[in-house]
């Protein structure tokens, strides 16, 4: 029985694999993602230090009352907002990809039927053991890549708040949560690329029935 079992989760690595794309640019997808990230930081933090600059440190509070530090602010937010808003079909069907394996079985993927019967005969804990690695282990470095990325927003932020009066430590704080961010990204880009397939084919077995 632990034998089977473990062939149907090598059996199930192996559909996973099949599933990732012919040529895999691994750098090329953690740039996109991580420059996406710097982006939405900036965006968000962008529009707190505008409103209310007083959360990034002391500074006066209300609406532009950094004086032109905070229209300078204001133009790096609107910048930063070109990107989404140029690209709204894009950003939509990103949300939907994001959100779809938990509505419905991806069954147009050609692995899908292989990893789905490969992971309904595995055992319960092979079955955690697969949320874990190709579920919510990439979803989480996803999610730390990001707040590295939103780090970096926050000390771009607080430099253009600060009219660029800032100590060496500021630079290099903003770049080591760059680099960590991005490398990050990095890691999770190989499973990240087969996680809708992932997710989809483990809500199937676990809302299903199947007897692990």
């Amino acid at each position: 029985m632990v034998i089977a079992a473990g062939k149907s989760y090598s059996d199930l690595v192996k559909w996973m694999k099949s599933a990732r794309p012919d040529r895999l640019d691994a750098w090329w997808l953690a740039r996109h993602d991580f420059s996406a990230a710097v982006i939405a930081g900036i965006i968000v933090l962008g529009s707190i230090g505008i409103f209310a600059p007083a959360r990034f440190g002391p500074y006066q509070s209300g609406f532009f009352s950094s004086g032109w530090s905070s229209y300078l602010l204001a133009g790096l937010v609107l910048l930063a907002a070109l990107y989404p808003l140029t690209r709204l079909a894009r950003v939509r069907r990103s949300i939907v990809r994001v959100t779809e394996p938990w509505f419905r079985a991806l069954e147009e993927n050609p692995a899908f039927d292989g990893a789905l019967n490969a992971l309904a005969a595995c055992s319960q804990p092979l079955r955690t053991r697969f949320a874990v690695a190709w579920v919510w282990g990439p979803a989480a470095l996803v999610v730390l890549a990001s707040t590295g990325a939103f780090a970096t927003a926050y000390f771009v932020v607080d430099a253009v708040l600060a009219r660029f009066v800032v100590g060496w430590g500021q630079p290099l704080y903003a770049a080591a949560f760059a680099l960590s961010s991005l490398l990050v990204f990095r890691a999770a880009a190989t499973r990240t690329s087969t996680w809708r397939l992932a997710a989809s084919v483990y809500r199937e077995v676990s809302e299903g029935g199947f007897e692990g």
